[in-house]
């Protein structure tokens, strides 16, 4: 099994557990399928914790309808492509930049009914720096 496959494999377990264990209180997850596709575009706000981050900052994730993104997170920022796999959003860098290098950043997101707005929760793993975590909402 290859590496990328196997942390995308780890990646996705670990963001169940944390859902089913911390998440009831901040809505309810949603199987995505590409039906749902037209619930991602938009501009989101929320928190990072970056690669060898001390802390969550303040950030802004916009998914445009091609599916395209980008983020912006202190001195972190990174764009490529968001597709709906496996009933979850995954994260695809095509390019990024921060204090811990330009490499590739790959992250696996819930989609959460939070009632008035919807929330992406999740975790991802940069080449160059290691792992991260967010957590976006946007309103309905």
């Amino acid at each position: 099994m290859n590496k990328h496959r196997t942390i995308h494999e780890l990646l996705i377990v670990g963001l169940i557990a944390w859902a089913m264990a911390g998440c009831a209180s901040q809505g309810t997850a949603k199987k995505l399928t590409s039906a749902d596709a037209a619930l991602l575009p938009g501009t989101w706000s929320g928190r990072v914790n970056p690669p060898g981050g001390t802390g969550m900052v303040p950030a802004t994730l916009t998914i445009r309808p091609d599916g395209t993104y980008s983020t912006n997170a202190g001195a972190f920022s990174t764009s490529g492509k968001a597709e709906i796999r496996d009933g979850y959003v995954q994260f695809f860098s095509t390019s990024g930049s921060g204090p811990t290098g330009a490499g590739d950043r790959n992250g696996t997101a819930v989609l959460m009914d939070r009632d008035t707005s919807w929330g992406l929760e999740g975790s991802g793993h940069a080449s160059t720096g290691g792992p991260f975590n967010f957590s976006f909402s946007k309103q309905k």
